[in-house]
């Protein structure tokens, strides 16, 4: 699925705040899409092969990536791939096979019933298996009657009070007889070589990866194969080419918004085993047995869509030094994939509606291309002994080119798989975006005796999302400076302070327009005119020629720090950052006869915080060795102007919203207040009332007085601050332990899984109940979040949680074979055993599924789940070993 990468917040409220990505110097695609079945997306970073990777540095802000000009507003991330070094070829192997399991905790589905014909016991037939059938008898003459908790109103027949006489529930996701979740696989098995000789090095790579997931069919395989060459050209010159292929297929499930979805089924299913309902058993009244909307495992499976990728990112570099004191280099490469995206549904399977009943067919098929291509010079001086000089000068130019040709038809014969089989609906659509960059930069590096150094740059871009013509180019400067203080003549030597370095920045950055932003666009309609079908255009977008890129600019300063012979490393930075011009899709009137919203540079937005990491070397002897890693982030963040006449932007169902002196994205709600007057533990709907001195005040933008409105503020959907702790244990330089634990705090998230649950559950009370409504046990906060969401204007609330939360990510063991015993047999020499677990463990308040997953996937600003398949646990075993 597809992931969210922010590095110090979020920039921009209607473009993407990805950072960019850069494999071996070229620009690498992070986008997603496919066929939607109802939330997560695929992600292109996920094709990238981990066991490829030599190093990955992060460029975090304008200030260290200005010279990535109008797309680097939000970070860069660069990685590099492992090459060969001279010497005999080395060959290297792994094997790899794991488990996974859902080891998540779920909500029991709940019912609470009243005995309202006494002495009448027939409403339950004992099954077998000596379990109730609670959906034998819901009728004329039935015994009992629904008794939630909330209700002050008494039950249709009752005599006196609501008084719950049953109480039962049922966990669909724990039973093995109900439970769509299996034990998922995965396996990993790959073989490279490395050498070379002085003048050609290489470095080649082969891997295959197999999943199949807790829920089927939800699968992977994939193929990864890379070839690295580096070659020295005579005495000035060398070159490299680097080319990479990636073949996946991935079958997916519906999840998350999706009466399809396992969870969304087993979550409004029955509060007891009802036998049958594991199957395609159908209830005398026409539906599945064991769900509100009547799909099951078996269902699941008919839903068939996957996705096919061919990736290639292929790349050649070369550096030609003419003269000593001059650098020539030049790159070149495309990232291109192409993607096959398809869906069918056989007739007659999933009687949802007519296009289900007739099936149908989708398929879309992708090709996205990403050209790549610098050069740049640097020539280096030394003025006097102790100034050295470098200057840079370049050029950069990229191109982004997506098409893609979409088929679509309705009544479909069983077993066929082809929009041409197809009987009627059949729609064909197709797309063409192209986004080409074209930059230059310049830079200028000074070195002071090799303890001060200073550096300014200035990248002009201009790029094709800009239609003005008099919009030219677009410049970003910056100014970085570091001082070594401990390489001063004055610092004291011998102290427990070993190495002292000062650094500050500021730079700026962009955030280019996306395709077609700044134009208009029609589309053809065939209309009748005297009788007759002519053809005409409509308005389907609406451009604005005056748009300019966003503008982020940046100050950081911090230190780095090294403690007793440099064992103990520290590193901290504070940075401020500002983003103006920022492109808003502001909605327009309809009375203007155009299309509903037009992108325009109206806002501002500010992030600020502190970056805090420390490695350090607790102890090293001959036989044991302990290295800790610990790290500190704070973010605050901010809208400081939305735009003249801009209303504040609502979406995830109206819980979050951009609006001004506020953080991007933050939540807001009626806010609720409750009283348990009578002590017995049940609220009732009159016991639940507005929190209104938490009710937000504002200035009215027209009027300049102060409003007071019916919502308030609740928190900000990114976490405030974010803590990881990692470490490292060696015993006898061949058993290694590891571990890594990260918190993340200070943000809330939308539990929309359980306000769904709740309210709509309601609806239906002769079917079965959440915790709210039905648990005697239940606790205030719940009873009123749903009183909220189900009577008090569908205020969300109470489902508005704190997403806090501390997990175990991963552990390692990891057992070499020890030299003195490789160095006997050959076969063993370099062998290593290696057993690993991920997401071992979660330490929150939130009730929801889990804190950390977000229906949307990569989705800007989106932060809730509902029916979102949480992290499973993962243990693998590993064998490394040379040939």
């Amino acid at each position: 699925g597809g992931q969210r990468i922010r590095i110090r917040g979020a920039n921009s409220i209607s473009l993407s705040n990805e950072p960019l990505i850069y494999i071996d110097g070229i620009a690498a695609s992070n986008s997603k899409g496919g066929i939607t079945l109802g939330g997560q997306d695929y992600s292109r970073l996920n094709d990238i092969n981990p066991e490829e990777i030599e190093n990955i540095e992060v460029l975090k802000g304008p200030a260290a990536s200005a010279i990535y000009g109008s797309a680097a507003s939000n970070g860069v991330i660069l990685i590099s791939t492992k090459r060969g070094r001279a010497g005999r070829p080395q060959w290297r192997a792994y094997v790899e096979g794991g488990q996974m399991k859902d080891e998540n905790d779920y909500p029991l589905n709940y019912i609470a019933l009243t005995q309202i014909i006494p002495g009448r016991t027939d409403y339950y037939a004992n099954d077998e298996d000596g379990s109730l059938n609670t959906l034998s008898s819901f009728g004329a003459g039935r015994p009992f009657e629904h008794c939630p908790n909330y209700r002050a109103a008494l039950p249709v027949g009752a005599t006196g009070a609501c008084k719950q006489d049953v109480f039962l529930s049922f966990d669909q996701f724990r039973d093995s007889r109900t439970t769509p979740f299996q034990t998922g696989t995965s396996s990993k098995v790959g073989l490279n070589v490395s050498g070379g000789s002085e003048a050609l090095t290489y470095f080649i790579s082969g891997d295959q990866q197999r999943e199949y997931g807790v829920l089927r069919p939800n699968d992977l395989n994939r193929i990864s194969l890379r070839t690295n060459i580096n070659a020295k050209v005579g005495e000035r010159a060398n070159a490299a080419v680097t080319a990479a292929y990636i073949r996946s297929d991935t079958k997916r499930i519906s999840n998350d918004n999706s009466i399809f979805s396992p969870l969304i089924n087993g979550l409004l299913g029955t509060a007891q085993y009802v036998p049958g309902m594991e199957s395609d058993t159908v209830s005398t009244a026409g539906a599945r047995l064991g769900s509100y909307f009547g799909y099951n495992t078996a269902d699941q499976r008919k839903v068939r869509a996957s996705q096919d990728v061919d990736r290639f990112v292929v790349g050649a570099n070369g550096n030609y030094t003419p003269l000593t004191w001059l650098r020539v280099n030049g790159n070149a490469g495309l990232d291109y994939f192409g993607r096959f995206d398809r869906q069918t549904i056989n007739p007659n399977e999933l009687p949802l509606a007519q296009s289900y009943i007739l099936g149908f067919r989708d398929a879309f098929r992708a090709s996205n291309y990403i050209w790549t291509a610098n050069t740049s010079a640097a020539g280096t001086f030394s003025p006097t002994s102790s100034i050295v000089s470098t200057s840079t000068v370049g050029a950069s130019f990229q191109r982004s080119l997506f098409e893609n040709l979409e088929c679509y038809g309705v009544g479909i014969p069983s077993g066929t798989s082809s929009c041409s089989a197809t009987t009627s609906q059949f729609a064909v659509s197709e797309t063409h975006t192209d986004l080409k960059t074209i930059g230059f930069f310049a830079r200028q590096e000074l070195s002071f005796a090799d303890k001060l150094f200073l550096s300014g740059s200035l990248r002009a871009d201009n790029n094709s999302g800009l239609v003005r013509e008099q919009s030219g180019l677009a410049y970003y400067p910056a100014v970085n400076g570091s001082w070594v203080v401990s390489r001063e003549g004055f610092f004291p030597q011998g102290s427990f302070v070993s190495q002292l370095r000062l650094r500050a920045g500021w730079g700026q950055a962009g955030q280019r327009p996306g395709f077609g932003q700044g134009d208009t666009f029609f589309g053809s309609r065939v209309v009748q005119s005297g009788g007759l079908e002519v053809p005409a255009l409509i308005l389907t977008s609406t451009g604005n020629p005056n748009l300019k890129v966003e503008r982020t600019t940046e100050i950081e300063g911090g230190f780095d720090l090294g403690f007793f012979g440099d064992r103990v490393n520290a590193e901290f930075t504070a940075f401020q950052r500002k983003s103006k011009d920022a492109l808003i899709s502001r909605d327009l009137a309809p009375s203007a006869g155009l299309t509903g919203s037009v992108f325009q540079n109206l806002g501002s937005i500010k992030n600020w915080g502190t970056e805090l990491g420390l490695n350090a070397n607790v102890f090293s002897s001959r036989n044991v060795s302990f290295d800790a890693r610990f790290t500190n982030t704070t973010l605050q963040n901010r809208i400081q102007d939305l735009g003249k006449g801009i209303a504040p932007i609502s979406f995830n169902r109206g819980s979050q919203a951009h609006r001004q002196d506020f953080p991007t994205g933050g939540f807001f709600a009626m806010p609720l207040k409750w009283n348990d007057a009578d002590g017995n533990g049940l609220l009732t709907i009159a016991e639940v009332t507005v929190d209104s001195a938490r009710r937000l005040v504002v200035r009215n933008a027209t009027t300049g007085l102060m409003d007071t409105l019916n919502i308030a503020y609740i928190g900000p959907s990114l976490p405030t601050n974010t803590q990881t702790l990692g470490g490292d244990l060696t015993l006898f330089q061949n058993f290694t332990i590891s571990a890594l634990f990260e918190r993340r705090a200070g943000h809330k998230q939308l539990n929309y899984t359980e306000l769904f649950r709740c309210v709509t559950q309601d609806a239906n009370p002769y079917y079965n109940q959440c915790s709210a409504i039905a648990n005697p046990e239940a606790s205030l906060e719940s009873q009123a979040a749903f009183i909220g969401a189900r009577y008090k204007s569908a205020t969300p609330f109470g489902y508005i949680e704190d997403a806090t939360f501390t997990k175990w990510r991963e552990f390692s063991i990891r057992a070499g074979v020890p030299e003195s015993i490789g160095d006997r047999v050959s076969v063993l020499k370099g062998a290593a055993l290696t057993l690993s677990g991920r997401n071992l463990k979660t330490w929150t308040n939130y009730t929801g599924l889990d804190p950390e997953i977000n229906e949307a996937g990569g989705s800007n600003f989106t932060q809730g789940e509902f029916n979102t398949q949480p992290p499973v646990r993962l243990w693998t075993l590993r064998l490394d070993f040379k040939l």
